[in-house]
This record gives C-alpha cells, sequence and structure tokens, in this order.
C-alpha cells in the first residue's frame, strides 16, 4: 500500500497536470463571460417586472419553451458530434451538416405556418389568438429556430477550437441585446411582443458574436465540406440523430408539458410566475453550469481516447458543483418570496413562494446538467434517453398529482421537488457505475 508522501505526490502531479490542460482557466473564462452576460439582465429584471405583467412573462415562456423544444431537433444533435472527431476534415462537414439541418427545419416550420399551423399552436398552449395576443409574433419562430440551430453549431465549433472568448462574447452579446430590446419594448407598451422580439434580437447578436472569427476569415473551412464526407459523418454519427436528439426533445418537452399543464390548471399569471422563478434559479447554471459542461465534454472525450479513468473528472465535477450551489439554494428556500418580493416588486412574492419549494430540484439539477455531457462521452446515451423518459413522467406526474390532491401550486412544486431529488440520487449512482465501464 503506497505511503502518505507517495500518495500526496501522486495527488500534486495530477494537480499539475489538471492546472497545464487549461481546464480550471477555461471554465473561468466561460464563467467570467457568463457571469457579465447575467449582470445586464439581472439589473434589468427589477424594471421589466414593473413593466410587463406576469401574464406577458407568461406568453414569453410558452414562447420559448416552443422554440427550445424545437430546437433541439434543429441540428439533428449533430452539433454535439463536432469536438469528439480527431480529424478536422470530420468535424468542419459535422459542422456544415448542422447548419444544413437547422435551414431545413427553419424552412419546413415555416411551410407549416403557411398551411394554418400557427392556429393549432395556440389552441395547444391552452387559449386563443385574443387571450395570448401573440400570434403574429409566431411568425418569427422560424427564424428563431434557425438562429438557435446556429448558435448551437457554433458554440461546440468555438469549444472544439477552445475559443471559449468567442462563446463568452456572445452571451454576453445575447443578454445585452435581449435586455435592452425588452426595456424598450416596455417602455413602449409593446406587451408581450416586446419581450418576444427582445429574445430574438439577442439569438442575433449571439450568433454574431459567436461567429465573428470565421466571418473575419470568410469562412475559409468551408471548402473542405463536401456532400459524400457529409454523407460519410452521418453515418458514423448516426447515434446523435437516432438516440441524442429524441432524448433532448423529451428533456425540452418536460417545461412544454409543465407550462402547458401549469396554463390549464392555474391559468397563464401561474405560467408567468413560474417561468420567471425557473429563469431566476437557474442563474447559477447559466454562470458556472453551462462553463462546466464545455470545458468537461472536451476533457472527457480527451481522457477517453487516451484511454484515461472519468470518474476522477466526474466525481470533481460533482463535488465542485454541488459545494458552490449549497449555500444561495438553503439561503432561496429560507428566505424566497421575501427576496422576490423586494427586488421584483410585491406582486412576485407568489414567485418566491414557488422558488422556496422548488429549490431542492433547482439544486440537484444545477450539479446534473453539465454531468448530462457523460453518457455522450462513454456512449451510453440509449440509456439516459430511457432515464429522461422516467423523469419527464416523474416531474409532469407529481406536478398533476399535487393540483389533484390540494389545487395548490405550492404544495404541489413541493411534492415535486422531492420527486426529482429521489430520481437524481438514482441518475448519479447509476452514472458513477457507468463511467467505471
Amino acid at each position: 500500500m503506497p505511503s502518505a508522501s507517495a500518495r500526496l505526490a501522486a495527488l500534486t502531479a495530477s494537480l499539475r497536470r489538471f492546472s497545464r490542460s487549461g481546464f480550471v482557466r477555461h471554465i473561468v473564462t466561460l464563467a467570467t463571460g457568463a457571469a457579465l452576460a447575467q449582470v445586464v439582465p439581472l439589473l434589468a429584471q427589477p424594471l421589466l417586472t414593473r413593466m410587463y405583467t406576469p401574464h406577458a412573462f407568461g406568453v414569453l415562456s410558452l414562447y420559448v419553451a416552443l422554440m427550445s423544444n424545437l430546437a433541439v431537433l434543429a441540428t439533428a444533435r449533430y452539433e454535439m458530434a463536432i469536438v469528439l472527431p480527431s480529424d478536422e476534415r470530420r468535424a468542419v462537414n459535422l459542422m456544415a451538416l448542422s447548419i444544413f439541418f437547422a435551414s431545413t427545419l427553419a424552412l419546413l416550420v415555416l411551410l407549416a405556418q403557411l398551411l394554418g399551423v400557427n392556429h393549432w399552436l395556440l389552441k395547444l398552449m391552452g387559449g386563443s389568438t385574443s387571450e395570448h395576443d401573440f400570434s403574429v409574433w409566431l411568425y418569427l419562430l422560424p427564424l428563431s429556430l434557425w438562429l438557435a440551430g446556429l448558435m448551437q453549431a457554433w458554440t461546440n465549433w468555438n469549444n472544439r477550437h477552445t475559443r471559449y472568448r468567442a462563446n463568452a462574447s456572445g452571451r454576453m452579446s445575447q443578454s445585452v441585446g435581449m435586455s435592452l430590446t425588452q426595456l424598450a419594448g416596455g417602455l413602449l407598451h409593446a406587451g408581450p411582443g416586446g419581450l418576444i422580439l427582445g429574445q430574438f434580437a439577442g439569438q442575433v447578436s449571439s450568433l454574431l458574436a459567436q461567429a465573428r472569427e470565421d466571418l473575419r476569415r470568410r469562412f475559409h473551412w468551408w471548402r473542405d465540406v463536401d456532400r459524400s464526407s457529409m454523407k460519410q459523418v452521418a453515418r458514423e454519427y448516426s447515434e446523435f440523430p437516432k438516440v441524442n436528439t429524441p432524448h433532448a426533445f423529451v428533456t425540452a418537452l418536460q417545461d412544454s408539458l409543465t407550462l402547458s399543464l401549469l396554463g390549464a390548471l392555474s391559468g397563464t399569471a401561474t405560467v408567468g410566475f413560474y417561468g420567471m422563478m425557473m429563469r431566476l434559479l437557474k442563474l447559477p447554471a447559466a454562470l458556472i453550469g453551462q462553463a462546466v459542461a464545455q470545458v468537461a465534454y472536451r476533457e472527457l472525450a480527451e481522457a477517453r481516447n487516451a484511454g484515461r479513468p472519468l470518474r476522477p473528472i466526474i466525481k470533481r465535477m460533482a463535488v465542485a458543483l454541488g459545494g458552490m450551489a449549497l449555500v444561495p439554494f438553503l439561503v432561496i428556500q429560507l428566505a424566497g418570496e421575501p427576496l422576490f418580493g423586494l427586488v421584483l416588486g410585491q406582486t412576485w412574492r407568489t414567485a418566491g413562494r414557488y422558488a422556496e419549494a422548488m429549490s431542492p430540484f433547482i439544486l440537484f439539477h444545477f450539479i446534473a446538467s453539465p454531468l448530462a455531457m457523460v453518457p455522450l462521452v462513454i456512449e451510453r446515451q440509449r440509456t439516459a434517453f430511457l432515464l429522461s423518459l422516467v423523469q419527464t413522467a416523474l416531474f409532469v406526474g407529481a406536478l398533476w398529482t399535487g393540483f389533484h390532491l390540494w389545487n395548490d401550486p405550492v404544495r404541489a412544486f413541493t411534492l415535486v421537488s422531492w420527486v426529482m431529488v429521489g430520481y437524481f440520487i438514482f441518475y448519479f449512482t447509476w452514472l458513477y457505475h457507468a463511467a467505471n465501464k
């Protein structure tokens, strides 16, 4: 058995390798950019909650949920594979494949709208055109989907080439563009349309910042794109559209089903309170979690290719994320209602009560989000997909059960939260054991 000094020397060498790899530095770059990107929305939020009603935020939540649900289909998830190939030519053709699918889906959605699908979408959201008052804004949906697909592709393209500053700049540009447009809409009394236009403006700003380097170099890598290579990488990484796409769709569908169920059971204002609460409670995931996920995905892929164990990286991620999130979420659980009322206005104290009920779930979700990259690296996507189905069924089922038993959102959210804590404990256990195999 190695001595204490030998173990200490091995740990020191490991930490040195860890530091030299740039893992921490890259996370700091992305997290700093994300933190700066969230400053503007945080400053704008108290103004926006006084300019727009909970109903307007409810409409925005429904629009974003619809867009997000379709956006996971935009690239057929081939953008997730861009980081993996050792050969640059294959990565280039995966990038081109992602752009092709995003453009195709946007055109298909536009065609469906021209054939009258918007009326059906409005009914699916639980109300009439006059109630939601944003049917005209649904015509932005194809462009929003196209932009979302391109943003996803460029995030992974920049990740592959360690352009973390470009991704951080994209987040900053998105926040500034979105917040300024929404504030202008509020001053003009634009209603839900002002919030939706802000969402669109943020996407445009983000993509331009992310793709700035490639725009400057006039997409020099496009010369390596050809149809036969695109077909080849499409076949080689077919697991992503076959398994990861439905997995991502089910994950996004959970949000859509939740919002639709809340709208049907309690009204658009409740959707607005819930959407605002989730947006603010998931800020730490935007600040830290996504940065960890982007860098860890690349590090895990490199470790797998080199035959190094993955468990130490996973354990380090989980412990660090849990330690960072524990105190803030304890504060939310103990004082969410007065904090929301103080910052957003007394109208939003209800959202604070929802936050108190959902804080245990958000804590575990914060840890789980970056770890979702692990099944991609260890090729356990099918099992992860089946588990996502279980997660969605538990979440929506617990929400419906809570309303059925008590007809009270706070008690229903409390039930959802603790059911999901149990699920995540099981998920973490499976992930840790699967990584060893």
